[in-house]
């Protein structure tokens, strides 16, 4: 799959970066690292080139990275 070039500069983001405005949202889930972490799964679909990908937002993980999704979201 080509990516796009806006997904391109998402490859090893930091999550805290925004997703870009044809990266929608597709899911969300909680998440729970032991009593480590708490936060959220975000997975989207990029509605430019197709790509899936997934992201981890929680405050005691600041160096989680955006990721393409191991699993099939559609």
């Amino acid at each position: 799959m080509q990516l796009c070039p806006a997904c391109a500069a998402l490859r090893g983001a930091p999550t805290a970066t925004s997703p870009h405005a044809q990266l929608l949202l597709f899911s969300e889930s909680d998440i729970n690292y032991g009593a480590t972490a708490t936060g959220r799964a975000e997975y989207y679909v990029c509605h430019e080139c197709g790509a899936e990908w997934e992201r981890d937002v929680a405050r005691s993980e600041p160096d989680t990275l955006w990721k393409p999704s191991p699993k099939p979201l559609r």
